[in-house]
Order: C-alpha cells, then structure tokens, then sequence
C-alpha cells in the first residue's frame, strides 16, 4: 500500500495540470460568451482548429438542434491557450505551459 501512495504522490509531483485562464487580444480579455468570431477578429488564425465533437441542444420551442464543438489553440505566453468552443460561443480556456 505504501508504495503505490508513494507512487502515486510521484505522479502528482510531475502532474503540470492545465490552469484555467482567460487570453487576452489586443486589449480584449476573451471570457466565455465571446463568440468565435471575435475571437478570430482580435487575436487572428489559430495555430490549430479543430472540432472535437457535437452535442445536441433543445430550443425554446422544443426543436432539436446541433452543436459542433470547435477547439482552437494559441500559442502566447510561453505557453498554449486552448480554447473550446460551444456552437460557436467560448465556453472554456486553459492554459498549457511549454
């Protein structure tokens, strides 16, 4: 038992866990809700794009619609942002150190 505690103590030590932050673009800070446009318009193309996926969402009226999710990363600050995006709207950023 108190090897696999230190093994696992190990792991977290070397863990660099991805820190959430907001990017900032020519004096805009990019916070969710902004939308992919935006973003696009104040801090350029992407070093990546992707879309990672869908997700279906009910209207107010009570249609279905589709979502994709889109990913685009930054390279800024000695680091990476990643940036997920939600049917277009910024729902999450993180932050990767080099």
């Amino acid at each position: 038992m108190r090897k696999h505690f230190f093994f696992l103590a190990l792991l977290l030590f070397f863990a660099h866990p991805a820190q959430a932050a907001d990017m900032r673009c020519q004096g805009d800070l990019m916070t969710p809700g902004t939308i992919i446009t935006k973003v696009r318009q104040k801090c350029g193309d992407p070093l990546w794009e992707d879309r990672i996926g869908e997700v279906k969402s009910t209207t107010r009226s009570g249609g279905e619609r589709l979502l994709y999710i889109t990913q685009l990363t930054y390279e800024a600050s000695g680091g990476y942002y990643v940036l997920t995006f939600e049917g277009g709207e910024l729902k999450q950023s993180e932050f990767f150190q080099k």
